[in-house]
């Protein structure tokens, strides 16, 4: 069975359309929000899911808003021994979590890394600017710490629970990039598969992509760099 971790921030209209598509997956036995204090309502919506026996709601309510906190606090109270990760948007879609799980099982991976890419540079609903500083990023990525994925900045993913809890103690845990602390800061040999995914396009809500998330992501790099292969 698979747990589901889902970090909020300002998604009121998502919640919902997200939410009934993944209770129609029998192979999902749990569902977990962590909202990072949204201000737009979400909170309110994500309340009325407490009666749903699937879902779990945490609420972290602190001033500093932070994705890969909410990830790891969302981790740390399932159940289950396999975890997916995904955003709120509606820009991952459900049906290609069976598939994910599959390949999971079958290849005895780690991880199993929804690719918004494959062999292409633009895919889906991505947009020019963004898919030109996520290739940038990852290129960036490949050339310093090495290939081992076609896509370490997606925000979904499949995983066993150990990958992340083993090792968290050589994570950034800042940012947004919580799956480059999985694979580069954390279990050494650590076996990748992907699935393409078609990136949906966001109908609600705001992206958050800002500056600050570029900054945060450089700092990654250096924690990378200059603390965890120093001490590998």
């Amino acid at each position: 069975m698979i747990s589901v971790v889902i970090p909020t921030y300002n998604e009121k209209k998502n919640i919902s359309k997200l939410l009934d598509s993944l209770l129609k997956q029998k192979f999902i036995s749990e569902i977990i929000f962590v909202d990072d204090n949204s201000t737009d309502g979400t909170i309110l919506e994500l309340k009325k899911l407490k009666k749903i026996k699937k879902v779990k709601v945490f609420f972290r309510n602190l001033d500093q808003r932070d994705l890969s906190k909410s990830v790891l606090k969302g981790v740390k109270i399932s159940k289950n021994k396999i975890i997916l990760v995904m955003d709120c948007d509606l820009q991952h879609n459900p049906k290609y979590i069976l598939k994910m799980k599959n390949k999971l099982i079958e290849n005895n991976a780690d991880i199993v890394i929804g690719s918004r890419f494959g062999n292409s540079t633009l895919e889906g609903n991505l947009g020019i600017f963004r898919s030109l500083i996520s290739n940038l990023a990852i290129r960036l990525i490949n050339l310093i710490l090495s290939k081992k994925s076609l896509d370490p900045l997606s925000g979904f993913f499949l995983c066993r629970k150990e990958v992340i809890l083993d090792y968290e103690n050589t994570f950034f845990k800042r940012g947004y990039k919580i799956l480059f602390d999985i694979i580069y800061n954390g279990k050494h040999n650590i076996k990748i598969e992907h699935q393409n995914i078609f990136f949906n396009k966001r109908k609600y809500e705001n992206s958050k992509f800002n500056l600050k998330i570029i900054a945060l992501f450089l700092a990654q790099i250096l924690h990378t760099l200059l603390v965890v292969k120093k001490n590998k």
